[in-house]
């Protein structure tokens, strides 16, 4: 009988899995799709360049996706350099992209948002340090997030900054998540500093041949124990084993199980026995992000002729980031943006040709015709992938994450759970799968020595 069975082979459960290897236990991981990765993986355009369909960037603090970049000698690329341009209100203006975060918005709007930053991190640290504040204060806490910003910044433009980085973080709305949700992601280790320096980018560096190497490389470090398209459908615990059906039929008993699967998948699965009532609920309450990630492609990349890194932050519209994400070595240019929430909601009723039409119109109206006319198109519709059914970033029910979103990773039985969405810091980001991994790898090891 394996020591345990690993469902999901994407950071999180690779993770989990050679944790436990090294530990000299026995394991295997089933992955439902044909390829590990989760939601990381790689395409290409017809003409052979590279696209990153899911998780791409890594912080300069995210310490344990560094670490595997570090074991794997992977070649990093910075963002690209060049004036950043913004949308406000229909209004597009080039602005510099300089190591002070600051340098475009005038001082009053600078120190309007420092001031904001600061706010909200004394109040992560007070939530902590004074819980009776904490809890004479629920109501308070329980207020829509935009409105506290509104009330808090007077400026515009300080204003706009703070609610881009947000949206980056919770993805979504700011009137759907409350400030105590928000102060809980703040302590949970979110870089404010460089989600405004950035415009809320969610990371600095990218890997020349893609982030996905790092799981693959995981994986090959497995030497076989993992298994390939095979879904789970029923988990079922007894008094010393937890035995899992496949869509087979095959049972595959173990000592313990490791679900590596975004909540949403997780309640999907047939339970026995049943899991906690308040997981379904809090499940329920909670909507996978909706993203569609696209990427098109040009020849020249004549935007870096103009002087522009690629980037694009917009107050509205159908695609509100963009960035240029080809090889800085290329005669030809990739420019990669999002269709979110509502827009994402909307667009996936629609063809690839018709969300080609909409990003590219997009495109034009903020850096002009030279985009009207791009070789080709990808894009990737995470929540119509049937193994995924949404994006990176659970968008919790206002209060809700503070309440019961917290302890989704408690294990359940003889059933762990690992992943982006587990995780206490850096939640909903491979820094948070990897992290979420190794705390779980160390419980099942207690486990399993009946501790």
């Amino acid at each position: 009988m394996l020591d345990c069975l690993i469902v999901g082979a994407g950071f999180g459960g690779l993770t989990v899995a050679t944790q436990l290897v090294r530990r000299g236990h026995d394991v295997m991981v089933l992955e439902a799709r044909d390829r590990i990765g989760g939601r990381v993986d790689n395409a290409r355009f017809s003409s052979g360049e590279l696209v990153e369909q899911g998780g791409q960037w890594v912080f300069p603090n995210h310490d344990r996706m560094l670490e595997l970049i570090d074991e794997a000698a992977a070649a990093t690329m910075p963002a690209n350099p060049g004036k950043l341009l913004v949308v406000q209100q229909g209004d597009v203006r080039a602005v510099e992209q300089s190591p002070d975060e600051h340098s475009h918005r005038t001082p009053f709007a600078a120190a309007d948002l420092g001031q904001g930053v600061l706010r909200l991190r004394r109040l992560a640290e007070r939530t902590v340090s004074d819980p009776a504040w904490a809890g004479a204060n629920t109501a308070w806490l329980d207020q829509p997030m935009e409105r506290w910003l509104t009330a808090n910044l007077r400026t515009p433009s300080a204003q706009r900054d703070l609610r881009g980085a947000l949206r980056a973080v919770v993805h979504g709305p700011l009137s759907d998540t409350t400030l105590g949700d928000v102060l809980t992601h703040v302590r949970a280790g979110v870089d404010m500093e460089n989600l405004i320096a950035t415009n809320g980018d969610i990371g600095q560096v990218r890997l020349v041949d893609g982030v996905l190497q790092l799981a693959e490389r995981m994986a090959a470090q497995l030497e076989g124990r993992v298994r390939l398209s095979t879904p789970v459908v029923t988990i079922d615990q007894e008094d010393d084993a937890v035995v899992v059906v496949t869509s087979e039929g095959e049972q595959i008993r173990a000592r313990t199980a490791v679900l590596s699967v975004p909540p949403w998948l997780a309640k999907d699965l047939v339970w026995a026995p049943q899991l906690d009532p308040w997981r379904y609920e809090t499940v329920q309450k909670t909507p996978a992000g909706a993203i569609i990630k696209c990427h098109m492609l040009f020849e020249p990349p004549w935007w870096r002729d103009a002087g522009l890194s690629g980037q694009m932050a917009a107050d509205d519209g159908p695609v509100r980031v963009t960035f240029d994400t080809s090889d800085p070595a290329s005669e030809r240019g990739i420019l990669m943006g999002f269709f979110e929430g509502a827009e994402a909601a909307t667009l996936t009723k629609f063809s690839a040709s018709m969300r080609e039409r909409v990003f590219r119109d997009a495109l034009v109206t903020v850096f002009g015709e030279q985009a009207a006319t791009p070789l080709e198109y990808l894009d990737h519709d995470w929540g119509a992938d049937p193994f995924t059914k949404g994006s990176h970033g659970a968008h919790f029910a206002p209060g809700l994450w503070s309440v019961t979103g917290q302890q989704l990773g408690a294990r359940f039985g003889r059933v762990h759970f690992a992943g982006a969405e587990y995780a206490s810091k850096f939640n909903g980001y491979m820094e948070g799968a990897v992290r979420s991994g190794t705390d779980t790898a160390a419980q099942v090891v207690m486990q399993l020595h009946g501790q």
